[in-house]
């Protein structure tokens, strides 16, 4: 047997590539596996990554534009909620004060006999008007215009644009461009 190189007494064989090699052409591989440009991934190689990279992208954009069915459509998707900043309306209310009615024991519950009660001739009281809706406040964002804080907080069927002049007579505002950031506007109930 000889070595694929020259003519001389082949001492051992490629591990790599099963070549036959003296000692002359290679130590622990063959000369030709120790070949650095042979040691390059084929072209085969690098069309398949190409074509695995092209088809991973169009998958990933796909995903982005359509994503699957009863994903959150408001927002960005899961992966990326906590990296886009995503500006949100801050409406609050000011609490009002609601009466609690206190649980009364039925006469099952106590022990004692059940009472018939005989019809009561007094009139019923009329209940009190409800005091209107409180006014709320909004905390202007990035991005926000009068116009369009105003279709946001507005009344099902209202004027936009008078709703948007009251919001600005409202908070004492001289033109619809003096709103800035982190400003607290008093929302009108109507």
């Amino acid at each position: 047997m000889r070595c694929f190189q020259c003519d001389n007494e082949a001492t051992q064989e490629c591990p790599r590539c099963g070549a036959l090699y003296c000692d002359a052409h290679g130590d622990a591989l063959c000369e030709r596996c120790m070949d650095p440009a042979l040691a390059l991934p084929s072209y085969r190689v690098y069309r398949g990554s190409v074509l695995a990279l092209l088809v991973g992208s169009v998958v990933a954009v796909w995903l982005l534009v359509l994503p699957p069915a009863g994903a959150d459509q408001d927002g960005p998707p899961g992966a990326l909620s906590g990296l886009v900043n995503t500006p949100t309306a801050v409406a609050t209310e000011t609490p009002t004060a609601t009466a609690t009615a206190e649980p009364t024991e039925t006469p099952a519950e106590t022990g004692t006999p059940e009472a018939t009660e005989e019809p009561d001739d007094t009139p019923t009281a009329t209940p009190e008007p409800t005091e209107p809706p409180a006014e709320q406040t909004y905390t202007v964002q990035p991005g926000d215009t009068l116009f369009a804080i105003a279709e946001r907080f507005a009344p099902p069927g209202a004027d936009l644009s008078a709703y948007a002049d009251r919001l600005a007579t409202v908070n004492n505002l001289a033109d619809s461009a003096s709103l800035s950031i982190g400003q607290v506007l008093i929302i009108p109930a109507e």
